[in-house]
């Protein structure tokens, strides 16, 4: 693909072919299509590469027009990305329906999703997940299409007062701004990670904005600056290659329950960032493409392709390498075909052909968009379906309403001790001990019980000699008919015959997902297979937590009998202690995370609060802002600018600022640029009055009092003050 050549601090308009470009695109391109065939675990990051490239060439691209055209560039993006997808879309609705039996009760609702390009919301919506290697609809991939388009739509507005900004303040304000940008989205992305919400921060715009942001941000400083790439040639060539070595093996190592996972999407932006750096090292002047590098052409035409293809053909009982041979032919046919007749018709050789070629294409696509529209849209039969389901539960949940408002009275109990800033060890050493626990085991328990019911007098404990895994499963089911469970189960079994990790994992699904099981593994050198089994099974459960008395006994042998397995009389008290201590220390540990993420919401809650620091201009508006802002701070003074410089740099204020000053403050502009500035971690705006600084600063807001001041004309009237309270609205959003 040809690019600009890019000089320092401007654009030499003289075309260079950037074959690194292309390399970078196809082996993208290849690897996503891998991911989707499932033979590349990692290849989803991928994805990051194709966001920093398309952020990248719409800055360059938008910097290589003489004059920035907002028509010529929402033409072509309705061309290039727009118009295939349509094409893709519909075709891929007409042919499944044509082929298959499948019931497509989505159809209405997500190809609308697609046409408005708000896909990756409706995914969000319809909780599907991208890392679920099914392929449930055609459509899977179509997420990175809409994100794609509603920063498209947005760019060219966002570019113009950028490299406005640029031109007229310093280069380097959209660059900063950028940066800024990018490291808010990457937090919202980790902030989405860190709480588990794994396909909002996978599917998310602002979540995943980063890479895009980041793209356009190097973009900003190839036409600024020079890149940041060694001189030599061969140095060069090298860096570029141990780059795409290393993001190949995040391809084949990092998939998506890897706890390399949200690492891996900000080294692989870092990582496609370098690329294209080096990329551009290597300009040659009108050399023609190979043909294997003409695919990068089609590249986006075969990420449309690729998954209806996949979906049609997966099905079909044939050899899998058969299969996937078939999958990628077919994609790479039709994606080339589909390009060819959708580009440049009237100056082709070829036109009579492509005009050939566009009757079936436009064929299929008008029976496709003809079967969107007579589609019946199920969104309210799914909507009943879901409240039948929800009343259904309702009932069943009335059913035990004695028992859940007994657990909700704990829970509540239990709550309100989290809840509390400092830790009572007495309060929890006695909830520990009066914990209503069941105790499953074999002989070593059955010599313990006496001595775990001083431990935990409201337990209950079932042993028996030669008490196996599986017998312990028909013991549990016993007392649960009955009636008889915990919440906290404790478990000494599993030395008595073998059960293998598929049976304990019955075991565990027998007690509950939900109740906490304390297991305890054994001293008996016969049965290390035992224990390593079950560190396997508890590594897998958030609720399965062992009891090392295997460490503790081998230590204190003087505490077992002499087949160093069971416990003498002295060694029983102290198993059962040893049980107690393992339940606590869970309980503590729970506790202590449980407050530290109250501190923390707390801390994060006070952070994103909104602080509004003025003087009288602020004051007019003081019970405006108490009524419609409550959980605000408002911080009325005769500040000046080193006060206030001070009240900023105090890591106790929150993260959202506004600044109302009239212009007796004798702020100047470049004051605020400064406060503003050396802030850049908070959201500074700022309201002034002062004539002196009108500006279309995106955080500087000049508020024009004519006609507004009361009386003193110092203070606004009601309509100022509402007028002004009206521009904080907008402003906060």
């Amino acid at each position: 693909m040809y690019y600009n050549n890019i000089g320092v601090g401007k654009v030499v308009m003289k075309k260079n072919y950037y074959k690194q470009l292309d390399i970078i695109r196809i082996f993208s391109c290849i690897v996503i299509l891998l991911y989707h065939l499932n033979l590349l675990k990692g290849g989803y990051l991928a994805v990051c590469t194709f966001f920093v490239l398309s952020g990248y060439l719409s800055v360059v691209t938008a910097f290589k027009q003489e004059k920035f055209s907002l028509k010529k560039y929402y033409i072509n993006i309705l061309k290039k990305i727009y118009l295939p997808l349509i094409v893709v879309t519909f075709i891929s609705v007409a042919v499944i329906s044509l082929t298959t039996n499948f019931n497509w009760i989505n159809l209405k609702p997500e190809v609308t999703s697609i046409i408005f390009g708000y896909n990756n919301f409706w995914q969000l919506n319809a909780n599907l997940d991208y890392f679920v290697r099914n392929v449930s609809t055609p459509f899977m991939h179509f997420w990175y299409i809409s994100l794609l388009l509603q920063v498209e739509i947005l760019f060219p507005f966002v570019f113009m007062i950028l490299s406005k900004l640029g031109k007229i303040i310093s280069k380097i304000v959209p660059c900063l701004l950028l940066i800024i940008l990018g490291v808010i989205s990457c937090i919202f992305f980790n902030d989405n990670i860190t709480n588990n919400h794994i396909m909002p921060a996978y599917y998310g715009t602002f979540s995943r904005l980063f890479s895009l942001v980041f793209g356009m941000l190097l973009g900003f400083f190839h036409v600024y600056y020079k890149p940041f790439v060694f001189k030599n040639n061969i140095l060069k060539r090298l860096i570029f290659n141990t780059y795409l070595i290393i993001i190949t093996v995040l391809f084949f190592i990092v998939d998506s329950e890897s706890i390399l996972w949200k690492s891996g999407m900000f080294i692989a932006t870092f990582i496609s960032l370098r690329l294209i750096d080096y990329a551009i090292a290597f300009p040659k002047k009108e050399e023609k493409r190979n043909k294997l590098l003409s695919l990068s052409n089609i590249c986006y035409e075969i990420y449309l392709v690729q998954y209806p293809v996949i979906f049609l053909i997966q099905d079909y009982n044939i050899n899998n390498i058969l299969k996937v041979v078939l999958i990628i032919l077919i994609t790479i046919v039709i994606s080339g075909l589909i390009y060819f007749s959708l580009n440049n018709i009237n100056k082709s050789k070829f036109k009579i052909l492509k005009i050939v070629l566009l009757i079936p294409i436009t064929g299929l696509t008008i029976y496709g968009l003809y079967t969107y529209i007579i589609a019946k849209n199920y969104t309210n039969d799914m909507n009943k379906l879901k409240n039948d389901l929800e009343e259904n539960r309702a009932l069943i949940e009335e059913k035990q309403k004695e028992r859940l408002l007994k657990q909700k009275e704990e829970e509540e109990k239990w709550q309100e001790y989290l809840n509390s800033t400092e830790l009572n060890e007495q309060d929890l050493e006695n909830k520990v001990r009066n914990l209503s626990v069941i105790g499953i085991g074999d002989s070593i328990m059955e010599l313990a019980v006496k001595d775990l019911y001083k431990e935990f007098p409201n337990g209950y404990f079932d042993a028996a000699t030669n008490r196996t895994e599986k017998n312990a499963m028909n013991v549990i089911k016993d007392l649960k008919s009955k009636g008889i469970d915990s919440d906290v189960y404790i478990l000494n079994i599993g030395t008595n015959g073998y059960c293998n990790e598929d049976c304990k994992e019955e075991l565990i699904q027998v007690i509950g997902e939900d109740k906490y099981i304390f297991w305890l593994n054994t001293t008996n050198p016969d049965y290390k297979v035992f224990n390593t089994m079950l560190e396997n099974v508890a590594s897998k459960h958030d609720n399965v937590f062992i009891i090392d008395w295997r460490s503790y006994g081998l230590a204190h042998q003087e505490y077992l009998i002499y087949d160093k397995v069971h416990p003498n009389v002295k060694g029983c008290g102290i198993y059962a202690h040893k049980i107690y201590e393992g339940v606590y220390e869970q309980y503590l540990k729970m506790y202590n995370e449980a407050r530290d993420k109250k501190i923390k919401e707390h801390e994060e809650l006070e952070k994103n609060k909104i602080t509004f620091i003025g003087n009288d201009l602020l004051r007019g508006i003081y019970d405006l802002i108490d009524n419609n802002f409550q959980n605000s701070k408002l911080l009325v003074d005769d500040y000046n600018y080193e006060t206030i410089k001070e009240l900023l740099s105090d890591d106790s204020i929150s993260n959202n600022i506004v600044l109302v000053f009239d212009n007796n403050i004798g702020i100047s502009y470049n004051q605020y640029q400064e406060l503003i500035k050396n802030n850049e971690n908070k959201n500074i705006k700022v309201i002034t009055t002062d004539e002196n600084i009108k500006t279309n600063n995106e955080n500087i807001y000049y508020f024009n009092t004519n006609n507004k001041k009361s009386l003193d004309d110092i203070h606004l009237n009601d309509e100022g003050n509402n007028e002004l309270f009206n521009l904080i609205k907008e402003i906060i959003g």
